[in-house]
């Protein structure tokens, strides 16, 4: 209808509305038109030009007064257009036509013909044709080739510097969680900022923060302190820290001590279980990060010292800072870059890949040659791993060295990770009691038996629960190892 009133404007048509409205309308309608960025034409019954706007002579290249007034199917007579126009077509066949009109400057546009019914749905009064430049479609086209094209270089160029990234750092892993810690770390490697390094114990907290280091200009310039707060005596760690001047105290050093502030100067000072720092020494480790300086024990003058500072926890320290045990403004000092490392129950990817890589390290230095069977990698993966990556290097390095034979067993774990898969489930009867396993012993293989026993295992868990997620929480593999398994053993289908 606003198109109708709009070129009964144009024609001077006569129509018993209100004027103001019209006015406003076709202002509106008019600037839209003038500012799309499509051509527009606008075409009678009879095909006359009546108004188009100048995106379509961009478009076209051709002067508007080719059109306004004029019969479109004289642009054909004349040349000027290779074939039929659309905008004929669309009102001879009553139906929205769209196709490609060449134009002999050597231009090709994509054109849509809509026509316009009357109140009765019959006869044609009005055609909106919409107009489109080809060569900007395919430049549109070649835009986002090329965009796909960049897009799947810098992923190819993401995976080759991941890899090289641990390749450099001799780090294992595989996981989305492990990697995307990584890129984070090395993100932020080239910045002052300080990092709170977040994880449980043995999870490999110390390798990010070696990682930051020596992709920094530190690492050029100054040493990789390491500090582990947790071990050292209360009574020594203000001297530990700061370092101490000559006489400070019965026993100290004739010449004095740098403490580890003054160690790390131009390099970082990593904090490790920062959250066993006692209240007293973090308002001194405080003033050292706000000025920059600190005074040795027993010592008058201030000493400058640039260290970056990284720290890491096991332990909350929002619920700390709640408490009163880990003042506020230390924690919010510290924690401006966080970087949360993932227990190893929650990234099952990496077993395998640290399984592999320990074991192909501690044959190298034994001088042996120990693989694992196929039955205790399946334990070893159905392991929940409180003791994290740490635990899983001392336990291949102990199997590689006190297994006798070349292949090492189920038999040759320890019990208590035996013990720990059996337990991780809430049964009634233990699957892995020695009754059961005599019993089995005479009848069956280790692989047969294994096999009943992880059936069994699944079968008892899944009956209980009726959830293979919650089935894989339990049991500390990853949801897809578990559907996996039920399929196998015939649970589910």
């Amino acid at each position: 209808m606003e198109v109708v009133l709009i070129e009964t404007n144009i024609n001077n048509e006569n129509r018993d509305i209100d004027s103001g409205n019209i006015t406003k309308r076709y202002n509106e309608i008019r600037s839209a038109l003038e500012n799309s960025f499509d051509g527009v034409m606008i075409t009678n019954s009879k095909g006359i030009g009546l108004k188009v706007n100048p995106a379509l002579v961009r478009l076209t290249g051709l002067e508007e007064n080719h059109f306004v007034g004029k019969e479109i199917t004289q642009l054909t007579e004349k040349g000027i257009f290779v074939y039929e126009p659309i905008t004929i077509r669309a009102l001879r066949e009553k139906r929205i036509v769209t196709g490609v009109q060449e134009i002999n400057n050597g231009r090709a546009v994509t054109v849509t013909g809509v026509p316009v019914l009357d109140a009765e749905k019959k006869k044609v009064i009005r055609i909106i044709t919409n107009v489109r430049d080809l060569i900007e479609l395919n430049q549109l086209k070649e835009d986002m080739r090329k965009s796909q094209e960049l897009l799947l270089r810098y992923e190819t160029e993401l995976a080759a510097l991941r890899f090289e990234l641990m390749k450099s750092q001799q780090i294992v892993a595989q996981s989305e969680q492990m990697l995307g810690a990584m890129e984070t770390a090395f993100h932020i490697a080239g910045t002052e900022a300080n990092v709170l390094i977040l994880g449980e114990s043995g999870v490999g907290k110390d390798i990010i923060a070696r990682l930051i280091h020596n992709h920094s200009s530190r690492d050029q310039q100054g040493c990789f302190i390491k500090v582990n707060c947790g071990a050292i005596p209360s009574e020594l760690m203000e001297s530990e820290f700061f370092g101490y001047d000559r006489g400070a105290f019965t026993g100290a050093r004739r010449e004095g001590k740098r403490g580890f502030f003054e160690l790390a100067h131009e390099g970082t000072l990593f904090l490790d279980e920062i959250a066993d720092l006692p209240l007293k020494l973090q308002v001194k480790l405080l003033r050292v990060l706000e000025d920059r300086e600190l005074i040795r024990l027993g010592g008058e003058k201030a000493i400058k010292v640039n260290a970056r500072i990284i720290t890491a926890t096991n332990k909350d320290l929002d619920a700390m800072v709640a408490d009163g045990s880990f003042r506020e403004d230390l924690f919010y000092r510290l924690n401006v870059v966080p970087i949360t490392v993932p227990p190893l129950r929650e990234r099952p990817e990496d077993i395998s890949a640290l399984l592999a890589e320990y074991l192909a390290r501690f044959n190298e230095k034994y001088k042996v040659y120990k693989s694992f069977s196929r039955e205790t990698l399946q334990l070893l993966f159905s392991y929940h791993w409180p003791g994290n990556v740490r635990e899983l290097i001392n336990l291949v390095e102990r199997l590689v060295i006190t297994t006798r034979c070349h292949v090492i067993l189920p038999e040759h774990l320890p019990e208590c990770i035996i013990a720990s898969i059996n337990d991780c489930l809430p049964l009634s009867v233990h699957l892995l009691e020695h009754d059961y396993l005599r019993s089995q012993l005479r009848s069956k293989s280790m692989k047969e038996i294994l096999d009943e026993v992880e059936k069994k295992i699944l079968l008892t868990a899944y009956s209980e629960f009726r959830s293979s997620r919650k089935v894989g929480e339990i049991l500390g593999i990853s949801h897809a190892t578990v559907i996996n398994k039920l399929r196998k053993h015939g649970i589910i289908h």
